[in-house]
């Protein structure tokens, strides 16, 4: 039987179609309908960087000052102040200046009053620290002045010692030490409190000076039964 001949046209049209859908598969999908590829792991032959890459994210900024590894533990008697005594090192203290109030009593918050009313003191207490003696404070607490959480420079040296304003930490302790001898619990506070700060901001013994040697100006605070020497020897031994 003879085989008949595929007509003309047909042959045309199937032709035809097979392009078409040749073509078809061809042709890239439409940009919302591609496909997202994996990118190939760095080091792989076909992996190209990308030439505009986001910065690394970059680890948190440290604390300013001392790292905290650095900073001295805290004797018990300072750990109820411990989020006001412990700052960020923003000003370079190289001293120590200690001073009697010259009062029986008082506070951080009357020297304060005093000191804005009276001196007309723009930032008040013109201390870093207050000791208190019993009389308007426990006696050898420490109170932290505004002073040394802001940072600021002191106003209890006197006009004249701008280094020891600048760079002396003042600390009053309550009392007239010039009439009277400094009790065992308030000595304790202030010898807790000086040993810190001497081992924080590497403070010899030495730099512990009473305002008499600062000031520029006779006085005579803290006072002839202000117990210095016993002080400096204390803390001496509290940074070996």
């Amino acid at each position: 039987m003879k085989r008949r001949a595929v007509p003309f046209r047909f042959a045309i049209a199937i032709i035809a179609f097979y392009f078409l859908v040749y073509g078809l598969a061809l042709s890239p999908p439409p940009a919302g309908l591609r496909p997202r590829l994996r990118r190939p792991p760095q080091g792989h032959p076909g992996f190209r960087a990308d030439p505009h890459p986001e910065p690394e994210p970059l680890p948190p900024e440290p604390s300013p000052g001392i790292p905290y590894s650095q900073i001295p533990a805290l004797p018990a008697s300072l750990q109820g102040v411990l989020g006001q005594l412990v700052r960020p090192e923003t000003r370079e203290w190289r001293s120590i200046v200690v001073h009697h109030s010259g009062g029986a009593s008082g506070n951080a918050a009357e020297f304060d009053r005093m000191h804005r009313e009276v001196n007309g003191w723009e930032h008040g207490l013109g201390y870093h620290f207050v000791v208190g003696n019993g009389a308007g404070s426990p006696a050898g607490f420490v109170e932290v002045g505004g002073r040394w959480i802001a940072q600021l420079h002191g106003a209890h040296a006197g006009a004249k010692a701008t280094e020891y304003n600048q760079h002396g930490i003042g600390i009053c302790v309550v009392g007239n030490y010039e009439e009277v001898e400094v009790h065992e619990t308030v000595y304790s506070g202030l010898r807790d409190l000086v040993a810190w700060l001497a081992k924080r901001y590497s403070i010899s013994p030495a730099r512990i000076l009473p305002h008499s040697e600062v000031r520029g100006e006779p006085t005579d605070c803290p006072g002839k039964n202000f117990p210095l020497d016993r002080l400096r020897d204390d803390v001496g031994e509290a940074l070996k």
